[in-house]
């Protein structure tokens, strides 16, 4: 099976709805990989849902999850995958406030939040943490802290020669991005976070996130085969993104924002 990523959702912040979003979509960050031959998933946002039928059968289903803010965890509660007995899934995360990942989603989803706790699911989740370099299976998955409040993991997944690096939910500073440039460099794919426009920067600048033209400037400057803008503000419609994909275009040639279901060939 051909390497790939599949884009189940790339809004950041809250999903959304209505023909305004029809294109890049409205469910909150969640990506499927495939590589080395497995499957992995990177973040739990309402994208989960659109788990494919196949991923379903799969035994065991590793999920890495960049950090723990609601948007990307949102649909954990009703991934149909879960809903599967005799299939595991692999979550791992980092710990916060001295409470592992598994205290964590205890407190998330219990009541009174949600009334469903994850050991009722048919699936088994088991609690990995997130560590600085570890192996799921053929894809060795490495880590780099970023920039945002409360913290995130950036990742890079290498396997069959391929290699994608997802930067959400980072501010691309003057001081992580040689770090950036070069834990991205030559990248197959890069999975950049770019949820403002330039004239919202400085309003958001301590949101923990970035601007489009940042992430195709680091697109370019570490030489990615490809870049996809991802975790779209809630409040940019179709019109908007595909306003500025010009501006993208004219930084990196192989630079656009992701769009819910897109497949990309690695």
């Amino acid at each position: 099976m051909k390497n790939s990523v599949s884009v189940l959702g790339t809004r950041g912040s809250v999903p959304v709805s209505g023909p305004a979003f029809s294109h890049y979509g409205g469910a909150t960050t969640c990506f499927l990989v495939h590589l080395a031959g497995q499957y992995l998933l990177l973040d739990a946002g309402t994208g989960i849902l659109h788990l494919p039928e196949e991923v379903l059968s799969v035994r065991t289903l590793p999920l890495i999850l960049t950090h723990t803010h609601l948007d990307h965890l949102i649909g954990l509660p009703m991934c149909p995958y879960l809903f599967h007995p005799g299939v595991r899934l692999l979550l791992y995360s980092q710990p916060f406030c001295e409470l592992s990942g598994e205290a964590l989603f205890d407190q998330v989803f219990s009541p009174p939040f949600w009334p469903v706790t994850l050991d009722s699911f048919p699936a088994k989740v088991s609690f990995l943490p997130l560590t600085e370099k570890f192996q799921v299976g053929n894809i060795l998955v490495e880590t780099l802290p970023g920039i945002h409040p409360d913290g995130v993991a950036l990742l890079r997944l290498t396997g069959d020669g391929k290699r994608v690096v997802l930067a959400t939910d980072c501010t691309v500073s003057s001081e992580i991005a040689p770090l950036l440039k070069e834990f991205a460099q030559n990248c197959d794919l890069l999975l950049c976070d770019g949820q403002y426009s330039p004239e919202e920067w400085d309003f958001h600048k301590t949101f923990g996130h970035s601007t489009w033209i940042s992430a195709a400037k680091l697109g370019l400057d570490c030489h990615a085969k490809q870049v996809r803008v991802i975790h779209h503000s809630p409040f940019h419609s179709d019109a908007v993104l595909d306003a500025a994909l010009p501006s993208l275009q004219s930084i990196h040639p192989k630079c656009s924002f992701a769009y819910e279901m897109e497949e990309i060939l690695l």
